[in-house]
Formats: C-alpha cells, sequence, structure tokens
C-alpha cells in the first residue's frame, strides 16, 4: 500500500498567491490546505497536524516566529518554513521555532527542491489528528 501524500498548510493573506501555491504543490504531489490568517492556521493546526507550515511573510503584521512556536506546542514534529523576500541566515535564538528560510526570488524549483529536502526527499505522510 502507497503511503499517503504529505500534508502543507499554506499561510498567506493573499488569496490568489495561496491558490498558485496550491496548484504548485498538488502538482509534485502533496495535500494543500490553505490558511490567509494566522488565527486561521492555529485552528487547522489544533484539528489536524499537517506536515508543514508554510508561511508567507509578506504581511507585516504577522508575527510569524509567534506562531511557529505557539504550533510547535500543538505539533512538536510540525515543519516551519518562511516564504521571504530577505536573505535569511540559519535560524537561531527567538527563531529556533523556524525550520528554513527560503527566498521567494529562488522561484518554484527552488522552493520544491527545498521541501523535498526538509521531508527527507518524500513526498508520501498523511494529515495525522491532534
Amino acid at each position: 500500500m502507497a503511503p499517503s501524500p504529505k500534508a502543507i498548510l499554506c499561510l498567506c493573506p493573499d488569496a490568489n498567491m495561496l491558490q498558485i501555491r496550491r496548484m504548485l504543490l498538488e502538482h509534485f504531489g502533496y495535500v494543500v490546505l490553505l490558511s490567509t490568517s494566522p488565527e486561521d492556521a492555529r485552528r487547522v493546526i489544533e484539528h489536524q497536524c499537517p506536515d508543514m507550515l508554510l508561511m508567507d511573510n509578506g504581511d507585516p503584521e504577522m508575527d510569524y516566529k509567534k506562531l511557529a512556536r505557539q504550533v510547535k506546542k500543538v505539533c512538536p514534529d510540525l515543519i516551519t518554513v518562511v516564504l521571504s523576500p530577505y536573505f535569511r541566515v540559519a535560524p537561531n535564538g527567538t527563531e529556533s521555532s523556524i525550520d528554513r528560510f527560503i527566498l521567494k526570488d529562488d522561484g518554484p524549483d527552488a522552493l520544491i527542491a527545498q521541501i523535498r529536502e526538509l521531508f527527507g526527499g518524500a513526498s508520501q505522510r498523511s494529515l495525522r489528528p491532534v
């Protein structure tokens, strides 16, 4: 029996961008959940623990570091990724709850490659109830 696809919760205030990411990630075999607000993302994660939270830091009012800390309390194995227009070095200090920063400008191929790397090369896994 083949394993179920890995689940990625995408958080972005731009609904159009969410649809583009959904199409891209689904094309590569991932189950995609969508959220336009941190509050909604927390609710989703409280009910089902996806494999990854992919956050777009395009909203200056979103505290993605705080959100990552909060959701890791509910789902400790959740991989947290921030898509950023800024170059970032490996997370440290207060950002230790962020597993990876990915540059938006690197494009979709780089995004998929890094997601695969974070999943250990696999795109298979199922949602886990909390």
